[in-house]
């Protein structure tokens, strides 16, 4: 976007300095006139116009990055509404550049009318731009728009991820066994820059796995940091080229939702614990994070995680990792909040709503998790809350927290 907003200028410059001239050689005369006076009136308005606006959505940008950091530091990176600002800015300052350049230019026998209507239509744009910026305000600041996102974006990696229905007699479901792999002959460390293993292309690796006649085993899972030196991925069979398999990851510097659904569930939990902190002490906010948790898990529970084996087109099974289980998303969805919640009578409530619909719906084969932890949450209510009729009351299922006409009695 930066290199695009470096063009934008670029072109500004290049046409502000040629377009009057053409017009002067041409004769140029556009259905829109305008006097030398007004020309200049107009012209120094835009430009003044435009660096006061750049201003204030410089001003912008930093409170909706403020306000999403705020909720978490995580979450700027999931949900990046900065990421066209390089655009924006680079509109504003091509408008700017592109009017005070023309002004220069403006002669009493020879105005540059078509001039003049360009930068007229670049405020146009700039306006939709800015208009489009306020549009994300509603989203960006409050707890509601951003956990609503964070579940948008999340069911998206979910369908493109866990596209296949979970069957309990499957040996698949449940992740896998990554260690069931052949004794391991070889392995090979991560030679790069430290960071958090983002992805895998998984065809690359199989290709690569095949063509040597290999079996590779990633060690580290989708999501984790790596340092430099620690070990990436052991094998039987002839060893692939070092380079070659840094190639089929991807290491960055911090987790994405693209292979790992498992952070936006981590990111729905950060917003609600923070909400649940005394210094916060907002209960509602955090019952809305749990709203996309409740879609996400109900989800899940009904798509096959996959076994992380990859095999190749004989069938031969060319690639292990460390897939994702059932267990983890229970645990990373509701140990922490159930922890800093059980307290809350709001909390405690959605909480109860959420896993016995949960347990009502969820497959055979993944009940017994959820159970567990209705079994958690029953016992760190009642030693939360001293007065016996309110732990009675915390654990009435009322998916709206408190108020809820389909409550439990």
């Amino acid at each position: 976007m930066w290199l695009l907003a470096v063009v934008e200028v670029a072109a500004a410059i290049a046409a502000a300095l040629t377009l009057p001239r053409l017009e002067r050689h041409f004769g140029w005369h556009p259905l829109i006139g305008y006097e030398e006076g007004t020309a200049q009136a107009t012209l120094a308005a835009i430009a003044g116009g435009m660096i006061t606006l750049t201003g204030f959505v410089l001003t912008a940008v930093t409170l909706i990055v403020q306000t999403i950091q705020g909720q978490s530091p995580r979450l700027l990176q999931v949900l990046d509404r900065t990421d066209r600002t390089p655009l924006l800015f680079g509109t504003f300052m091509a408008t700017f550049t592109f009017a005070l350049l023309v002004l220069g230019q403006v002669r009493g026998n020879a105005v540059p009318d078509v001039s003049v209507t360009i930068s007229v239509l670049l405020v146009l744009v700039s306006a939709c731009l800015f208009l489009r910026l306020l549009v994300t305000f509603r989203t960006a600041l409050t707890t509601g728009g951003l956990v609503r996102t964070v579940g948008g974006e999340l069911r998206k990696q979910i369908d493109i991820l866990y596209q296949a229905e979970y069957v309990p007699s499957a040996p698949y479901g449940e992740g896998g066994d990554a260690a069931a792999a052949a004794g391991p002959r070889w392995q090979l460390a991560h030679q790069g820059q430290p960071g958090v293993f983002q992805a895998l292309d998984e065809r690359s690796a199989v290709r690569l796995a095949a063509a040597g006649g290999a079996e590779i085993r990633y060690i580290p899972a989708i999501g984790d940091f790596i340092v430099t030196g620690a070990p990436l991925a052991t094998g039987s069979g002839p060893p692939p080229a070092a380079a070659a398999l840094a190639r089929t990851v991807r290491v960055g510097p911090y987790r994405t939702l693209e292979q790992d659904p498992a952070y936006g569930v981590r990111v729905l939990v950060d917003i609600a614990i923070r909400a649940l902190s005394p210094a916060i002490n907002d209960p509602t906010s955090a019952v809305q994070a749990l709203d996309q948790i409740d879609d996400v898990l109900h989800r899940l529970a009904h798509r096959a995680l996959g076994d992380g084996l990859l095999a190749d087109e004989a069938g031969t099974v060319r690639v292990r990792f460390p897939a994702p289980r059932w267990d983890m998303f229970v645990a990373l969805a509701f140990d922490e909040i159930i922890m800093y919640g059980a307290g809350s009578l709001q909390v405690a409530r959605r909480l109860h709503a959420l896993l016995t619909d949960l347990l009502a719906t969820a497959p055979p084969g993944r009940r017994e998790v959820v159970a567990d932890r209705l079994a958690t949450l029953r016992r760190l209510v009642h030693r939360a809350q001293s007065d016996p009729a309110l732990a009675t009351e915390a654990m009435r299922s009322d998916r709206q927290g408190i108020g809820s006409p389909r409550g439990d009695g």
